[in-house]
């Protein structure tokens, strides 16, 4: 009987230890979805103000005249000093030979469509009657002798 008793205890104390386990999971759990749900709502007020400043900058290149760009400056090659067998090649030679860099493409100066204004002007289009083409002309077989010219010998 006291194995019993002493087992028993033991199983209690199981339980409780495993009670208070799953009482520590859920708190986890719980604090774990609450910082998901901040992280989520931080990610959309970056997301939103990013939107708008996005907005802001189209609106300021708009607003700016767009310079004409002007064509780089090529130099002109220079002829090269002769090397002497095994010299290496002095550096201007080498930094030379590199290109220009390419002037940046201009902005052009309308903003891109939103994909409802894109839509907007498809279902516009769909809806609009086919354009009317002329009438087509008719072609027989046997098109009609001109008036002047002499009737068929039978």
């Amino acid at each position: 009987m006291a194995t019993h008793t002493a087992t028993m205890k033991r199983l209690k104390a199981a339980a409780a230890k495993a009670a208070a386990g799953a009482a520590a999971a859920k708190d986890k759990v719980r604090s774990a979805k609450a910082q998901l749900k901040q992280a989520r709502k931080l990610f959309k007020a970056e997301k939103k103000a990013a939107k708008q400043a996005r907005k802001k900058l189209d609106a300021a290149a708009a607003m700016t005249p767009v310079r004409a760009v002007k064509p780089a400056v090529i130099p002109k090659p220079v002829a090269a000093p002769k090397r002497v067998k095994g010299a290496p090649a002095p550096k201007s030679a080498r930094r030379a030979a590199r290109r220009a860099p390419k002037p940046p493409a201009a902005k052009s100066p309308e903003p891109m469509r939103t994909a409802a204004q894109v839509a907007k002007t498809v279902i516009e289009r769909l809806h609009r009657p086919p354009p009317s083409l002329p009438p087509t002309p008719l072609i027989t077989a046997d098109p009609d002798p001109p008036a002047d010219a002499a009737p068929p010998e039978a």
